[in-house]
Order: C-alpha cells, then structure tokens, then sequence
C-alpha cells in the first residue's frame, strides 16, 4: 500500500531509455515533488520487472488500474517519440482524475541540452465553437477559367495559401508576386510540385518586386495584363509598425495605390484588397494605414471599370507574427507564458478560412463593399490560452504565465464594421458592408502619400490616425505640412 506524503506519487509512462532517464532524474533531485511508484509500458517482457527499482506494473490499458491503486497525482509521459494521436489518447484517458500531467521533452530535455520535440499544433482545434468556412470549388474554376491571376504578397501565410486554392481552380496563369525572394521561391516551388502531382496545365510564374515601386509594378502589369489580382502584400505587426510609421504608409497605402492604379490602366476585371478588423475605428499605425488603403480601394469601385472590393480578417491563427506559435513553443519548453492582458478579445479565424474568404469574395457583386467571415463571437486571450495548454496535455496549475501587458496600439476588443457602414448578410457566413470614399478623403490620402516622407514619426503618427479615423466627412481632411 502506497502511503501519501507531501510530494507527488508519480506515474511514468514508458519503461524505455526516456523512463530510465526520468526515474535517474528523479532519484538524483532530493528536493523534488515527484515520486515514481509505477511503470506502465507495452512490452510485455517487461511487466513484473523493475527499472531503476519502480515495478513495471503492465501496458497503458492499466492507466486507470495504476492511477486508482497507486494514488497517482502526476503522470510522465517519457516516450518522445510516441504519436500526437497516441499522446491524446493517453491525456484523454487520465483527463478525469486530479493529476498533472507532463511530457518528456517539456521537463527535461532544456536542462540535458536534447532536442525539444515540439508537435505540430492543429489551429483549427482553437475554433471549435463553430463551423470552418468552405469553399465552393467548381464556382471558382469555373470563374478562373482561361483567367491570369496575379497575387500580391504571394510568399506571405495568406497570400500563398490563396496561392494554393486558386491553383486547385486551374486558372491559366498564376503571377506569385512578392518582395522577399526566399519566400516565392518556396511558395513556387511548392506549387511546381503540386501542378505535377495533379497534372495542371497553368502556367506558374514567381516576380520580385516591391508594391511601392510604381514604375516596377506598372511594368509588371502591362507585360501580364492580370484579370483578377489578390491584393495581400503589407505589413501587418501591430508594434513593429508603431515604430516604423513611414514604412507602414510607404508599403500599406502607398504600395496599395500604386497596385489599383496598375490595376486600372490594364483593365483588371476584379481587385480584391486583403484587410483586417484592425482598420475599423483604428488606434494603431498598422489599422490606420490599412484603413487608408480601404479608402484608395472603395474609391477606385466607382470611377473605373475594375470592380474593387476589401475583405477582412479577424486575428489569423498561424500567421507569421502570430502570437500562438509562440505561446505553444513556450508551453513545450516549459518557459513562463508571455501575455499581454487575459482579458483581450479577438475575432479569430484559420489560414485556410482567410484565403477561402478572400476568393469567395471575389466572387460576390456588391460594389464599394467591405467582405467579413462570420467568426462567431470574439473570444477572450484567457479562454485560447486555457485551450492551448488542454491540447498540450498540460494542466493550467503547472504553466506558469507572465503578464507583459497591452503593447502600443492594441485594443482591448476588435469591430467589423464602423458605424458609416451599413452591414447585411450576403451569404451562408459572409457579411456585406459598404462604403463610399468622398473626393476630399481621397485628396486628403493623397497629400499624405506625396509629403509623408517629410514628416517626423510623431507628425506622421497622428496625420495618419487622424485621417483614417473619420468617417465620410469632407470637413478638415487636407494635410498641411
């Protein structure tokens, strides 16, 4: 009978090299709260023998047998290279019993100097309280039929997930166009492979360019003549952008402009601008450059024949910058969870949802239209978090968190829409706002665009919040330098 103390009877789930390991650890601690009473492995030629002097009691079908006789208050899962599928059965056998729960690799390894085995983290398990949004395929063949497709951003999370669904729909020409040549390079080679394997007969072709250089990308767009172009190109880190005022407005709305314009003088039939809820009511330098770039956009959709259209997002689970592959690096090396406020709120939606979010639009007719997934109701930072360490296997008890605080620019809760934008549903998960860009914004964006290099960060700063936030009013919109 194994009597209870003041530290942890511990159960160790592999009577390996990573078991052997665990135990010699253990032993070697005098302070530590972990005391291995049982072995579970599936090697029957072990059972009955001990390792390290703890009994091999049988296979995992006796994990509720040992957690019951043996008082278990802490398991050690010490097989790194057990399955994620087999992991999760595991938790989910020893999920009802008031025990924590730990694996290898999280405990040990930093201090022995071995490699971490970090597993592959499925964003769309975040998202469980409601439905992925899907993508209609033989509509978009259909419409991309004998069509080229130019990308902007291609390398990008979201452009080159577009990248992929819109290969999968077989237009005639894809154009990957992007600034970093690291990443089209990869994105092109990734759609080579995936053209052979399906036997398509589009004609992939990867350009680096930068959106900000207007002759470059009118030259680009004279020698393809895109039919539809995928906007996606921009930089989209919230505090890196709060220091760099002057690049945000030289990529972000400059390179936005400098794109529809090309997209006009070629008669570009759709234009689809890649947004984000951060552009509504904007506090931030990211928000408010892509506000602006919202409002070129808009404007374009009534004085030419390209129809122009913006969808946004929520926060993209997976994306570079993205703070959930740090949180779940973090929690598998058992370093203290960054946080800025638990309670911070967040519309929330995958990598492929975005990227079928986009092409769906650009298959709608509103005019002067604002496209937004429903993404159910925002979901709170403490609530993803709780579901982050219930997916690694953990309890909350034994991560610990560090509370950093709101960045520069954050909200505390994200909007869909303003309030000068009427909104509606237009499909099974799509809703339709709409906006209408007056001449005096357009000049005032315009001023902006040919004197920001002139201004001083902080001049800058609140130029750029000040026009982006107001809203269809034509009343003090000019910039004065």
């Amino acid at each position: 009978m194994i009597v209870k103390t003041t530290r942890k009877n511990t159960l160790i789930i592999g009577a390996g090299s990573g078991g052997e390991f665990v135990i010699q650890q253990l032993k070697k601690m005098p302070n530590s709260e972990y005391v291995p009473v049982a072995i579970l492995d599936d090697n029957p030629d072990k059972w009955n023998t001990k390792l390290q002097g703890v009994l091999i009691v049988s296979g995992l079908e006796s994990i509720h047998y040992c957690m019951e006789a043996y008082k278990i208050e802490h398991i050690i899962l010490a097989i790194p290279t057990l399955s994620n599928a087999k992991q999760k059965e595991i938790i989910c056998q020893v999920g009802g019993y008031d025990a924590t729960f730990f694996i290898l690799p999280a405990v040990f390894s930093a201090k022995q100097n071995q490699k971490i085995v970090i597993p592959e983290l499925n964003y769309s398990d975040l998202i469980q309280n409601r439905s992925e949004f899907q993508l209609h395929y033989q509509d978009v063949h259909q419409e991309m039929r004998q069509k080229t497709v130019l990308i902007t951003g291609a390398g990008g999370s979201i452009g080159s997930e577009i990248a992929c669904q819109i290969l999968k729909c077989q237009p005639k020409k894809l154009i990957l166009l992007g600034h970093g040549e690291g990443s089209i390079f990869q994105i092109g080679r990734t759609l080579e492979q995936e053209k052979k394997r399906d036997a398509a007969q589009v004609e992939l072709i990867s350009v680096i360019a930068d959106v900000s250089d207007m002759d470059q990308i009118t030259r680009i767009f004279k020698q393809h003549k895109p039919d539809i172009v995928y906007h996606a190109a921009a930089h989209k880190h919230v505090p890196l952008m709060e220091n760099n005022v002057h690049e945000a407005v030289k990529n972000n709305v400059v390179g936005t402009y400098n794109v529809i314009q090309a997209s006009k003088l070629v008669a570009v039939e759709k234009f689809v601008m890649v947004s984000t809820d951060k552009a509504v009511n904007p506090k931030n330098v990211m928000g408010a450059s892509k506000r602006l770039a919202e409002k070129l956009t808009l404007e374009i959709d009534t004085t030419s024949k390209t129809r122009c259209s913006v969808v946004r997002f929520g926060n993209v689970l997976g994306s570079r910058g993205s703070v959930f592959p740090t949180l779940w690096e973090q929690i598998h090396r058992g370093i203290p969870l960054t946080i800025t406020n638990p309670e911070m709120k967040r519309y929330f939606m995958t990598i492929p949802e975005a990227s079928k979010l986009v092409i769906s639009a650009s298959m709608l007719e509103g005019r002067n239209a604002i496209f937004v997934l429903d993404m159910g109701e925002q979901l709170g930072l403490d609530t993803m978090i709780d579901q982050l360490i219930t997916l690694s296997g953990r309890n909350k008890q034994d991560v610990a968190m560090e509370f950093v605080g709101v960045r520069p620019g954050e909200k505390m809760s994200e909007e869909l829409f303003n309030e000068a934008e009427f909104s509606s549903k237009v499909g099974d998960k799509i809703y339709e706002g709409n906006y209408y860009t007056q001449v005096e914004e357009l000049r005032a964006i315009k001023g902006l665009m040919a004197t920001y290099k002139m201004m001083d960060n902080e001049l800058l700063h609140q130029r750029l919040l000040a026009l982006a936030n107001q809203q269809n009013s034509p009343r003090n919109l000019s910039i004065e330098v």
